[in-house]
């Protein structure tokens, strides 16, 4: 690993870090409509925009582990969506799509929703409750707004730090 790799990696992880401790106090996280942000999706989402198959799978996990432990769900379901989600979306930006904030933005739009359902019906339909409809509207919509309106921050955030440390 080169130099320029080193300071990258180590950008991004402070960035997951700080982020990871914003997510986990409720105090220093904004509610907006009954729903916290997901502050990992976007992040992952974003780094593997910048990186291969390789790093974009190890930061998925990390962040996805990091959101299993801060939701205090089952562990294991964050880190499986993000891993799967970087690995396709490193695959894609690297041999089809042009990178820039409009893919991020068509990435995080299919993406956030697909997670945060398909962890809503794993989660709360299976278990039983009841409701569905209604706590779905009143904490999965915001949320997953909430967390697709972080998508261009933290683009903007990864595209300066992958450009800054890239090898000539």
């Amino acid at each position: 690993m080169n130099k320029f790799n080193f300071v990258k990696y180590t950008a991004f992880s402070l960035e997951i870090l700080i982020c990871c401790i914003l997510q986990s106090n409720s105090s220093l996280t904004l509610e907006v409509f009954g729903g916290r942000p997901v502050l990992m999706i976007p992040i992952a989402l974003t780094i593997a925009i910048f990186e291969g198959e390789v790093p974009a799978i190890i930061f998925g996990i990390i962040c996805g582990l990091l959101a299993d432990t801060g939701y205090n769900g089952p562990m294991g379901f964050y880190a499986i969506m993000l891993m799967i989600l970087c690995y396709t979306v490193s695959i894609l930006m690297e041999n089809y799509i042009r990178t820039n904030l409009l893919t991020a933005l068509l990435a995080g739009a299919v993406s956030i929703p697909v997670i945060l359902t398909l962890q809503f019906i794993l989660f709360y339909v299976l278990m039983g409750y009841g409701d569905v409809l209604e706590y779905f509207l009143a904490h999965y919509v915001s949320r997953i707004l909430y967390t697709f309106a972080l998508v261009p921050v933290f683009y903007g955030i990864n595209r300066f730090i992958a450009q800054k440390t890239i090898n000539n």
